[in-house]
């Protein structure tokens, strides 16, 4: 019964998870009556082909044919929309705590409250906007690319069961939903407060606020920082689409390691990286210990290096050999 099969799954893959299962029963059940007593190979294709394009029996399924995002991951759309909703929730709130620290001794009215308040929405909704523009772009992308010719085939042409296609390997290693959202939202937080915010990044002590980074050296590498995390983003969102490990991913993931890893070294390595109050407050510390500033300073930057290093091997390895692993093909009955 492959053609069964495949014809289910190639309806429900436009679907969202939640209701696969059902939909799939609910086919598989209409099928197998409109077939009757003949299950003869003849049978199931004219009755697959009189049925017509999964691609038409999905979107009767989502009950409009209306969308900016096709169905095939509008779905998935909807999930990044929320989590981007939730980082920007998050970035937010660190923003209005950071402020509120740093501002809390001239705050003396209400107005200076309120004001600290709009602040922090205004933050969310610029980062909001921001990122739904471009993750929405990112959709119509990865939607057109993948699904065009599914589409023109349902529109122009008679649906015959010789196009459809194999069902994936099911064997293959999911892909942790929960991991992908924690990673792209402590991406989408890093991105926006290290390269627009990073005067927040400070050492805050009763009289003043010491910032810890350059801001004209971050600027220098604002370009290849946010497409570092672009791409990263990216990777997570065709994680997110794929469900499991193929080799696309695997080369994917194994790029935005070593881009990763290549701008981290990059702005690690620049030695004026840090501002010059927080080097001095850094003197200041030190010299109470007795500890030469220089050296901790090489020290501490030679250890991040080691550990993103190791860091980048162990995902290149992880994701290389989950991503090319041989494995038993799987063609039995959808679930």
């Amino acid at each position: 019964m492959n053609h069964i099969d495949r014809y289910i799954y190639a309806v429900v893959k436009y679907l969202p998870e939640k209701d696969r299962k059902e939909i799939s029963e609910e086919l598989r059940a209409n099928i197998y009556d409109m077939l009757g007593q003949d299950h003869s190979e003849e049978n199931i294709v004219r009755t697959l082909e009189e049925m017509g394009s999964p691609f038409k029996l999905a979107l009767s399924y989502m009950g409009s044919e209306h969308y900016i995002i096709g169905p095939k991951v509008y779905h998935l759309y909807l999930e990044v929309l929320k989590i981007v909703a939730l980082a920007a929730v998050i970035i937010g709130f660190i923003t209005f705590t950071l402020e509120l620290i740093t501002e809390v001794g001239s705050i003396s009215t209400i107005g200076g409250v309120v004001q600290l308040i709009v602040s922090g929405f205004t933050t969310i909704f610029s980062v909001l906007v921001g990122f739904i523009f471009w993750v929405t772009v990112v959709f119509v992308i990865i939607e057109r690319t993948d699904s065009t010719d599914e589409v023109l085939h349902s529109m122009d042409k008679p649906f015959t069961v010789s196009s459809l296609k194999e069902i994936p390997n099911l064997e293959r290693k999911k892909i942790s939903k929960v991991e992908m959202v924690i990673t792209m939202i402590l991406t989408i937080v890093f991105l926006y407060l290290f390269v627009y915010r990073n005067e927040l990044f400070a050492v805050y002590t009763r009289s003043d606020t010491i910032r810890i980074f350059n801001e004209d050296v971050i600027m220098r590498y604002k370009f290849m920082i946010l497409f570092s995390g672009a791409l990263s983003i990216l990777v997570s969102i065709l994680k997110l689409i794929y469900g499991r490990w193929n080799e696309l991913l695997g080369i994917f993931s194994s790029v935005d390691a070593l881009v990763n890893l290549g701008v981290t070294v990059l702005v690690l390595t620049n030695e004026n990286l840090f501002a010059g109050g927080f080097i001095e407050f850094l003197e200041g510390v030190l010299d109470k210990t007795g500890m030469s500033l220089d050296l901790n300073v090489q020290l501490a930057v030679k250890g991040i290096m080691a550990v993103v290093l190791l860091a980048t091997l162990l995902e290149i390895g992880t994701s290389l050999y989950y991503g090319f692993r041989k494995v038993t093909a799987k063609t039995d009955k959808l679930k």
